[in-house]
């Protein structure tokens, strides 16, 4: 009896051990990262500043080559695809259609840089009541990886 209680205690310590130890891993990013990820966004439309806003930018089933671009109708309600050049860390597309309502969205000038800096600039289709004003959208990451892992 009292052989196996030493063996269950031996037990219990090595697994107090094993559960305390840190444990390691290796970091994974989506095929769209540092593009990809949740922003907190300032758009300046030439007289007005408006926000903070949140926005998400993921990848489609497409990954390599387009994001989604999401605002969660906060500011325009705009969710629409767009091309991502990820070696210059780029975005860009023309009259991308709108999935909230129906319209036609552009974006230009899109770069992310530092991986936690985002600026882009969005202007509507002539069916859209912003149509004519270009918005300037520009912000950070709203919680990097690093943050979010603890490891920063």
């Amino acid at each position: 009896m009292k052989k196996m209680l030493n063996k269950i205690l031996l037990a219990g310590f090595l697994m107090m051990g094993f559960s305390c130890a840190k444990m390691e891993y290796t970091q994974e990013f989506n095929s769209t990262y540092p593009i990809s990820g949740d922003w907190t966004i300032t758009v300046d439309d030439g007289s007005n500043a408006y926000g903070p806003y949140f926005m998400k930018i993921y990848n489609t089933a497409n990954s390599k080559d387009s994001v989604w671009i999401d605002d969660a109708e906060q500011f325009w309600q705009t969710k629409t695809k767009c091309k991502v050049d990820m070696k210059n860390l780029t975005f860009a597309t023309e009259q991308a259609q709108n999935e909230y309502y129906n319209s036609k969205v552009s974006y230009a000038n899109g770069k992310v840089i530092g991986k936690d800096s985002i600026y882009f600039e969005v202007t509507f289709s002539d069916d859209d009541p912003a149509y004519g004003n270009v918005y300037k959208y520009y912000g950070h990451r709203k919680t990097s990886y690093e943050e979010y892992m603890g490891t920063k």
